[in-house]
């Protein structure tokens, strides 16, 4: 499917510079007022051009451009356009792709003086040749008219008034062709017996009306002799019936038998029948351009808005298949639920600053390129990040590799810090285990996201040295593996070749370095390592694992829960082994 796959905005709004990765589906996450309804205006304005006035321009002294690059024009593509298109299209598209810039140098002039370029090669260099003979009548056989959908606070108005930019009447005027081949004759047969007896030149004109005609003339001959005024009831065309059209809604639930206006009911109901309506508008204009040669763009403001959240999925479920069916999805949301894990690398973080406007952070997908070489690691991180899409809806990050951290750290926090993770935007995400820390975190900071990682002791050592964020040679690692050396000697453990533990009996490599860090000649040189992965935004357990600090006997639900339920009692948290250390974790997440 051919679509738009970057586009640059400049000047338009609030946006003073942007450029964007588009894919077939791509969510677009931010704060409000951010600037994403602007870049869906922008999506539209490109394919669809009108006169942008003075508020539409970021700086009303420099031009809105905006530029598109349409990829995946392949022979099909080109086979489906009508020859006169064809032959306009073709010479342009270079490795299947077009680049085409729309311009509006200055606010509030006609549509024919708002310029469109396509990018070609002339004469050995890539030029940008102003409105090729039938460009635009091609680049609209490619791309119909997008559908924009626009966040409200109800949809009353979108799905109950016809007009032309509300659902129901884009509805309406695609199907007004077949309606009125059915019924006008009809109608305008029957409509002339009306304006026979209600017009002013009426055959049979109704005799209270003329009884009425004739009383005004008499008075006004005596005022102006020679002028004649009749009385005229105008009757309407046969498409002025389509315009009062609107939506009724029949609650089968309730046995009601009449139908209601969608005002009636609440914001959740009018929003399921706006996302209904858009769904079948979609469909009738996806049969009626059934071809390979049109992709549709649906943009569309927060669809999950007053939705619950199993009408959300129908919904994301929805524009999903859409965007693999002749069209290219694009929306502002504000709720995970909208965003699948697959949908996650694509997801667009959309942020506004007041020096630079709206800005875009690198996409997931992009950030994994850009931080991690081997092909293999990219896939698993990937995989790893996008099972959390928590990560885009929060301005800060906590990585925790333990089910204990993600069990405990909201309600410690909350106790703490008087706000759950979410009011601090803090975003908890989960990772498969410790080797994905190094990992994640050149990742969310390419992605613009600060964050912070919760490890166990044993991390500090072969994981944290594998990834070059500490040396086997750092003063104390040395320390704790002359510790560590001394506890194989006395049985207590065993070491791998490269002197760090391995599973011995019952004690495993993490119980290891937990036997090793209560050990006295053991805490200068662990409490230097914490020290040390602090600066790299990691937070190391100097006992080991968090449970060791609160005393927990294992990791299981049982234990967690009981640990919640005693929480509260203050006796409890002054007798638990190393509460302190928590409490310090927590307000350095907070710092």
């Amino acid at each position: 499917m051919h679509r738009i796959s970057k586009i640059k905005i400049e000047n338009f709004k609030s946006i003073k510079e942007i450029e964007l990765p588009l894919a077939a589906y791509t969510p677009m996450v931010g704060y409000n007022n951010a600037g994403k309804t602007n870049i869906l205006q922008a999506m539209s304005w490109v394919i669809k051009k009108s006169s942008l006035q003075a508020s539409d321009f970021f700086d009303p002294e420099f031009p809105v451009v905006i530029t598109a690059v349409i990829s995946g024009i392949d022979a099909a593509v080109l086979e489906a356009l009508e020859q006169n298109h064809r032959n306009r299209v073709e010479p342009l598209v270079v490795d299947g792709t077009i680049q085409l810039r729309r311009t509006q140098a200055v606010p509030g002039v006609s549509a024919t003086q708002i310029r469109l370029e396509i990018k070609q090669e002339q004469e050995g260099e890539e030029q940008w040749v102003v409105n090729p003979a039938g460009i635009d009548q091609a680049i609209a056989a490619m791309f119909p008219e997008p559908i924009f959908i626009g966040a409200m606070e109800n949809a009353t108005e979108d799905v109950g008034k016809f007009a032309s930019g509300t659902t129901i009447g884009k509805l309406i005027k695609e199907i007004i062709g077949p309606v009125a081949e059915r019924n006008a004759g009809p109608v305008t047969d029957a409509l002339a017996q009306v304006s026979s007896r209600l017009s002013a030149e009426g055959a049979e004109k109704d005799e209270t009306l003329v009884e009425l005609d004739n009383q005004i003339q008499t008075e006004l001959g005596r005022f102006f002799p020679g002028v004649v005024a009749k009385t005229h009831i105008q009757t309407p065309e046969f498409s002025d019936f389509l315009k009062s059209a609107t939506i009724k809604i029949y609650d089968q639930q309730f046995d009601h038998e009449t139908g209601r206006d969608a005002s009636s009911f609440g914001h959740g109901a009018q929003r399921s029948v706006q996302i209904a309506l858009i769904k079948c508008l979609s469909e009738i204009r996806r049969q009626a351009i059934a071809n390979e040669a049109r992709t549709t763009l649906l943009l569309i403001d927060e669809p999950e808005l007053y939705l619950h959240p199993q009408a959300i999925e129908v919904v994301r479920a929805s524009l999903s298949r859409l965007s693999e069916e002749g069209y290219q999805v694009a929306f502002s949301t504000h709720s995970a639920n909208m965003i699948a894990r697959s949908d996650a690398p694509n997801a667009l973080l959309i942020r506004r600053t007041p020096e630079d406007g709206t800005i875009c952070f690198p996409r997931m997908a992009d950030a994994v390129q850009g931080a991690i070489a081997d092909a293999e690691h990219q896939s698993t991180t990937l995989f790893a990040l996008s099972n959390s899409t928590k990560l885009l809806f929060s301005e800060k990050v906590v990585l925790a590799e333990g089910k204990t951290e993600q069990t405990l750290l909201p309600d410690l926090f909350q106790h703490e810090a008087d706000c759950s993770l979410e009011e601090d935007k803090l975003g908890l995400v989960s990772l498969g285990g410790s080797s994905d820390v190094p990992k994640a975190l050149p990742v969310l900071a390419a992605m613009g996201i600060p964050t912070k990682a919760i490890v166990d002791l044993d991390f500090a050592f072969r994981p944290a040295i594998q990834h070059g964020l500490i040396g086997n040679d750092n003063a104390a690692v040395v320390g704790c593996k002359a510790v560590l050396t001394r506890l194989q000697g006395e049985g207590k453990i065993d070491l791998a070749e490269d002197g760090f533990p391995k599973k011995f009996g019952e004690v495993n490599a993490a119980k290891a370095y937990e036997i090793m860090a209560a050990e006295t000649d053991a805490r200068e040189h662990v409490y230097a390592i914490h020290e040390h992965f602090k600066e790299h935004g990691i937070w190391v357990w100097t006992d080991g694992t968090i449970e060791t600090h609160l005393g927990l006997e294992g990791k299981t639900a049982s234990v967690h829960s009981t640990f919640l339920s005693s929480f509260p009692n203050e006796e409890f948290r002054d007798a638990l082994p190393n509460y302190e250390s928590v409490q310090g974790m927590l307000n350095w997440l907070r710092q």
